[in-house]
């Protein structure tokens, strides 16, 4: 599996840190210092994001397996122009999500064990590792009550086949393996995301979600022509929890970049209209699948 470093951040109160895409490597290097905000711990709460052991702990047990990379990318200030600056957050309903307690993980990366712990070359992650939820099996319905979920010829599970008998990708959101309970889960970003258009006619959009002045993830729409947005970097949300927790959103997870070979369309403008069903996860309580938005 390729390794990376990502900026990771905060959807309600960012933080920025330097990451392996493992998500278990305790020996990575930290990025740029991280804010103190009380009340914000290692995700079961209390403590402060000053303390870079607790906030690596939170931040990489909810980071997905990516071996094609995904590297946030510079905005070329020749080609793209800002055109509006939005906040971003979840409402509404969400879902808890469920593990596999055995076998292979995402991408048959390592093994899985109880409570969705993740192994990989010999380290265990903490429980709720987004590496090793579960996805329905072959032949069953989408959550969304189209298509079906079916296992790819490479032998990956919840590849979603769309109404049209059409493969979009594996490990997809409709063929999440979903818990009893729903909720409210509230995220929030007091950061800010940044809308470039490109000036060249292609139809090219970026959006950059930034915090202290560098972009911790990103999402590019590569035009009309090709149809299809990529995703990178981390989201590290807040709760409406008192103290706090926190929670992932990586941006490489099939519901934000494009892994299938039917093209996702343009993300960005899904993410403005009625919002994108995301994975999010915290390692004390799990994951949980959340509308994303943008304000």
């Amino acid at each position: 599996m390729r390794t990376r470093l990502l900026p990771a951040t905060l959807l309600a109160i960012l933080t920025v840190t330097s990451i392996s895409a493992c998500g278990i490597d305790a020996g990575d290097p930290l990025g740029p210092s991280l804010p103190s905000v009380p009340g914000i711990g290692d995700g079961n709460g209390g403590g402060a994001l000053s303390e870079p052991e607790a906030v690596d702990s939170a931040i990489t047990n909810g980071t997905w397996t990516d071996p094609d990379g995904g590297a946030i990318e510079p905005v070329d200030p020749g080609t793209f122009t800002p055109v509006d600056t939005v906040a971003a957050g979840s409402s509404g309903a969400s879902t808890v999500l469920t593990f596999q307690a055995s076998g292979a993980a995402r991408l048959g990366e390592g093994t899985c064990g109880p409570d969705g712990a993740w192994t990989f070359d010999g380290v265990t992650s903490a429980p709720n590792n987004p590496n090793c939820l579960a996805y329905r099996a072959a032949g069953e319905i989408g959550n969304n009550k189209k298509g079906s979920c079916v296992v790819s010829p490479d032998g990956h599970p919840g590849l979603w086949m769309n109404p049209q008998a059409h493969p979009t990708s594996t490990y997809h959101a409709n063929c999440l393996v979903l818990g009893s309970s729903v909720s409210t889960l509230a995220l929030s970003f007091p950061g800010d995301a940044t809308l470039f258009e490109a000036n060249d006619g292609s139809g090219r959009r970026i959006l950059d979600f930034r915090w202290n002045g560098e972009t911790v993830a990103q999402l590019i729409y590569h035009g009309s022509v090709e149809g299809f947005t990529t995703g990178a970097g981390v989201m590290v949300t807040t709760d409406n929890a008192s103290p706090a927790g926190l929670w992932t959103i990586d941006f490489s997870q099939p519901a934000l970049s494009q892994v299938g070979e039917v093209a996702n369309g343009d993300l960005i403008e899904g993410l403005l209209e009625a919002g994108i069903q995301v994975v999010a996860c915290n390692t004390a309580t799990g994951c949980s699948l959340v509308t994303l938005r943008l304000n």
